[in-house]
């Protein structure tokens, strides 16, 4: 049992990373938000196409789908359970649930770009990548504009983070490998759009009209 729990746990880290929240409330709308804007299921295109407050909803549920089962492994190799004595890192909980964001079972492995979900395990698993992460991002987006290049600058950020607050845990690093290459690599058709000048842009805040 000590060592089936465990592998349950990560095989639902999986699943539950599958679950695509933006989907199923653009659903719950009437709208296949795959078939607006980027074509993507994560909480950017979802908030373009269902609005700020649902886009807000996706991001958060699509956060918590990374942080859930990192949380809980941490606990339980804390408490030292006789229900855990497979002792697999809680960064795989994490990494499993990224993978099921961006390759989700449910929708033959076409999924979002994960990076609302790697937020969620920073969270969970040292909570000053994120912040770190959030810097990166909002300095970004507020210089260029564009969400896709605030997503990808957060690859940069967590080596920052890496060699600022944890340079011996190496499984950090290699988590911050693999979701980096992912990260990028599911950014290429924003690429694309920049170098044609018609990638969207984002304003965190509105310009207000001048009045004439």
């Amino acid at each position: 049992m000590g060592t089936f729990i465990p592998i349950l746990m990560l095989i639902c880290a999986y699943l539950l990373g599958s679950v695509p929240f933006g989907l199923l409330i653009g659903k719950l709308r009437k709208i296949d938000i795959r078939e607006y804007g980027s074509h993507n299921i994560g909480a950017t295109n979802a908030s373009r196409t269902l609005g700020a407050k649902l886009g807000l909803l996706v991001f958060l549920l699509d956060f918590l789908k990374g942080s859930c089962f990192v949380f809980i492994a941490r606990l339980l190799i804390e408490s030292d359970s006789s229900l855990f004595t497979l002792k697999i890192h809680p960064l795989f909980y994490g990494l499993a649930a990224v993978l099921g964001h961006i390759f989700p079972i449910f929708l033959k492995f076409k999924g979002g770009k994960g990076i609302s979900t790697i937020g969620g395990v920073l969270l969970a698993y040292n909570y000053l990548f994120l912040i770190v992460a959030v810097i990166f991002f909002f300095t970004v987006v507020l210089i260029t504009k564009y969400v896709s290049l605030g997503s990808t600058s957060c690859a940069l950020a967590l080596f920052v983070s890496y060699f600022l607050f944890s340079p011996n845990d190496y499984y950090m690093l290699g988590f911050c490998i693999i979701v980096s290459v992912l990260a990028v690599i599911k950014h290429i058709p924003n690429y694309k759009r920049l170098i044609k000048k018609c990638e969207n842009k984002t304003y965190l805040i509105k310009k207000k009209k001048k009045s004439e």
